[in-house]
């Protein structure tokens, strides 16, 4: 199923903060209370209790008997932007090594336990954050947490030199077929380079640079890990058929004795800036041409994000945008589109197509045909009946996210870790609602309408006559001889006030 991308970046996006209350119930020693989100009738929303331990875990649990399930998530908050320049793709690394067993848990034997107990599991690494989770019976929750508290607390010591080499190699693999060999796979990297000055930390890519592999150290890693994987820069979110009061214990008792890491301080927003048009191209194993025009706007959660991501909508989603009427259905292109991208520190706004074999046309033409579709929105202006759809399908995405207890975990995860506001559902969608033709135009005309941006092209070895235009910029790179180090963190080493050793057995069938 494909999603517009405006649909994308509500999946992304979608989180109203939670009003503090008083509780009754005794709380286990060392966890305090810090808001309470419940239902709301008049709109919708996402109830939740949230808690923080005191060496900083926050904690969010939500009440959901739809089914007997649980939903546990971890989420650090560390992506490729924490890493030094010439150590890119450390966080996506240790997505790999968190797999491989801990002090208590052998290697691989999260995948056993968890699919033995009839659930799944996954990790996945970005730019701004990495996350870990697992969807089980309900009676399995204490095993969850077991798991989870013991990569993270009691993880260093059992990494080996044959780990690291077996798991570097993984990650250089996974780079080679999903970056180095895959049809434009390289663009999105050089397009990075060219879009954030040196050393911006969206400027390299979240796999990592080949070079910057080749050079990782096993001590490399456990000072990264040692920075970022404390229980203070973490948040763990539990959904599904649990009571907040039945299983803080749990909580305390695995996650309460890890010790905190090192203060993690916000990032600066840093939405990139350019003074003039920057053209990039390369050569890649391809059949068909692809030209992109990106242009730097702000940054997840800006005011300005809700009409960027309707102009998007309105430009390149479905068979009645301005892009595919103009370009896909005369068959000038297979395919034409416009998306709105936000990240932490920055977002962008962009423009893609792949001509059409049959039109005759290279990515200079294309190029044109994309600024002319620009203009026509200035031309046209934004109309009534080019909002109203794109509403409609915010609502209808923002719904499709809480169809499952996943989903609903990962939203408050997502919208805790970057907004500190668990639940953002009803504000974000009073958000869009209240967007207007013109705020569209604005942003248009602010962030788009003759603005630099970078113009990428990709076409198949041998045909550098398509490109958009000769290059005009080549991105910095990184100079060994330049690296820096930090003065070593020391070990943390969490107490043991039970048998971690011992496999927490199921509990009752729900």
């Amino acid at each position: 199923m494909k999603y517009s991308a405006l649909s994308l970046a509500l999946l992304v996006a979608l989180g109203v903060a939670g009003c503090s209350s008083q509780q009754a119930t005794t709380l286990p020693a060392g966890v305090k209370l810090v808001a309470v989100n419940p239902q709301q009738d008049d709109r919708i929303s996402l109830p939740y209790k949230k808690y923080q331990l005191e060496n900083g875990l926050t904690v969010i649990i939500h009440e959901d008997d739809s089914d007997p399930l649980v939903h546990v998530d971890v989420t650090y908050h560390v992506g490729s932007a924490r890493e030094e320049l010439g150590k890119s793709g450390f966080a996506h690394f240790f997505e790999h090594m968190m797999f491989q067993g801990s002090d208590n848990v052998g290697a691989e034997m999260h995948f056993k336990y968890v699919t033995e107990a009839g659930g799944t599991l996954n990790g996945t690494t970005n730019s701004d954050r990495t996350n870990y989770f697992q969807t089980v019976p309900v009676n399995q929750l204490e095993k969850m947490l077991w798991l989870e508290s013991d990569r993270m607390g009691y993880f260093l010591d059992s990494v080996t030199q044959e780990k690291f080499d077996i798991q570097l190699s993984t990650v250089k693999n996974e780079r080679g077929q999903r970056v180095d060999n895959q049809p434009y796979g390289r663009y999105f990297e050089q397009l990075q380079g060219a879009l954030y000055p040196y050393g911006h930390p969206y400027s390299w890519p979240v796999i990592g640079h080949m070079d910057d592999l080749n050079r990782a150290t096993m001590p490399d890693l456990k000072q990264f890990f040692l920075r970022w994987y404390g229980p203070n820069n973490a948040t763990l979110t539990i959904g599904g058929a649990v009571k907040a009061e039945e299983i803080l214990p749990m909580v305390q008792k695995y996650f309460g004795t890890i010790p905190a890491g090192p203060a993690v301080e916000k990032m600066a927003k840093a939405p990139a800036k350019l003074d003039a048009d920057r053209y990039v191209s390369m050569e890649d194993n391809v059949h068909l041409p692809l030209i992109s025009m990106t242009f730097p706007t702000v940054y997840a959660g800006h005011p300005d994000e809700a009409p960027l991501n309707i102009l998007a909508d309105i430009l390149g989603n479905g068979n009645n945008s301005l892009l595919y009427q103009s370009l896909v259905r005369p068959q000038i292109a297979v395919n034409a589109s416009a998306g709105h991208r936000c990240m932490e520190l920055a977002c962008t706004f962009s423009l893609s197509a792949l001509p059409h074999p049959a039109s005759g046309k290279n990515l200079a033409d294309i190029e044109q045909l994309l600024r002319q579709n620009l203009q026509q929105v200035a031309e046209r202006g934004v109309k009534l009946d080019d909002l109203a759809p794109a509403k409609t399908r915010v609502e209808a995405c923002s719904i499709f996210g809480l169809q499952s207890v996943a989903g609903k975990v990962s939203q408050l995860a997502y919208n805790e870790i970057f907004f500190g506001e668990p639940d953002r559902i009803a504000s974000l969608l009073a958000s869009y609602e209240a967007v207007t033709a013109e705020d569209v135009m604005r942003v248009y005309r602010q962030y788009v309408q003759n603005s630099p941006a970078v113009i990428s092209s990709v076409v198949p070895r041998g045909k550098t006559e398509l490109i958009a235009a000769a290059d005009n910029f080549t991105a910095q790179k990184f100079d060994p001889a330049n690296a820096t180090t930090a003065e070593p963190l020391p070990m943390r080493y969490a107490a043991h006030t039970f048998d971690r050793k011992v496999v927490p057995q199921a509990g009752a069938n729900p």
